[in-house]
């Protein structure tokens, strides 16, 4: 049975990044090619050549990361850069997290698929980074990238989900991503992303030690926090803020068809098993082909376009990810701890 790789790049931040990158160096460079592809480059790089001073502003050790990161991997420092800032695809994925209140034993879970379309998986990896003076992050991630969806251990989780709406894409990615899963709650979280510019849309779903969760939908100038207490919430692609122009913009009935049928079914999935829960009770949730191929996982791309490579689930208080390489329905969950 195929697993993904584990990273585990400790030291420097600098040293950390070039570990990360020298350890999967061909994934790295095909990861950039992929991302690229036929676009112009010397514009590409110019688009973000901007954010180094944002990221000296909000986050400077990630800029010595980045730059550990291409010279492991053997790459142009602004393709690297370009990896974290400017790449955006569009992806079909479903999230939940579970709370001390729903699980009735303190215990907190969060998971996502990933519907990213035939091989991601082969630039996919499991990256434990644990720079000196930093929390320790363990992400399911493409390699090259800082972090994708994963833990971290102030006991934290980080999920990301698309939304489809017409504007320009750029920006939620890696670098943003690591900046949330380096906070400590879900109040600092939400306040990172408030104080952060608003230029793209997305949603990600936020957990932290205390049990606390929530999804924040970042729409054209505003964001829009869907609280799920200590209890539960799920979430796909859909927009689902209450206030009615918000879900106006909504462009996912023709360019992601599934979101609505999957947003209810998590949801609903998440109130069949109430009152206790599991890792294995993550993986059913993830495995879900209700109404398929509108399912949570998805064996087909006849509907989006794209199909469930992958699945997470997580325990952010035990520091745990457990990862299936092919959909949850045909793999075995793959386990790696922080410690």
């Amino acid at each position: 049975m195929p697993e993904f790789p584990v990273v585990d790049a400790a030291g420097s931040p600098y040293e950390a990044g070039r570990v990360h990158g020298a350890a999967v160096a061909g994934m790295v460079r095909a990861e950039v090619e992929v991302r690229l592809g036929g676009m112009d480059r010397e514009a590409a790089f110019r688009h973000v050549a901007g954010v180094k001073s944002f990221v000296k502003k909000w986050a400077p050790h990630l800029l010595d990361e980045v730059r550990g990161i291409a010279d492991g991997a053997g790459i142009d420092a602004r393709a690297a850069l370009w990896l974290q800032w400017g790449m955006r695809a569009p992806e079909a994925c479903t999230a939940f997290a579970v709370g001390p209140e729903f699980t009735g034993d303190g215990t907190v879970y969060a998971g996502q698929t990933k519907d990213t379309g035939p091989g991601a998986n082969e630039r996919s990896i499991v990256l434990k980074v644990r720079p000196d003076g930093r929390p320790a992050i363990l992400s399911f991630s493409y390699a090259g990238h800082l972090a994708q969806i994963g833990i971290c251990s102030t006991g934290v989780s980080l999920w990301g989900m698309s939304l489809y709406i017409d504007r320009r894409g750029g920006g939620d990615g890696p670098l943003l991503k690591r900046m949330l899963l380096e906070c400590d709650s879900v109040a600092a979280m939400r306040e990172l992303a408030g104080a952060l510019s608003d230029d793209n849309s997305g949603a990600f779903g936020f957990s932290d030690a205390d049990g606390n969760m929530g999804v924040l939908e970042r729409l054209p100038g505003r964001q829009v926090w869907l609280d799920g207490g200590r209890d539960s919430i799920g979430h796909a692609n859909m927009i689902a803020s209450p206030e009615p122009a918000d879900r106006a913009m909504d462009c996912y009935p023709t360019r992601c068809p599934s979101a609505g049928a999957r947003h209810r079914r998590v949801n609903e999935a998440l109130a069949e098993r109430r009152g206790g829960f599991d890792v294995a009770a993550g993986f059913a949730i993830l495995s879900d082909q209700k109404d398929h191929p509108m399912s949570i996982c998805r064996e087909t791309t006849e509907v989006d376009g794209i199909l469930t490579n992958a699945a997470v689930v997580t325990e952010p208080l035990e520091g745990r990810l457990h990862v299936t390489y092919g959909p949850p329905t045909k793999a075995r969950p793959q386990t790696v701890s922080l410690t």
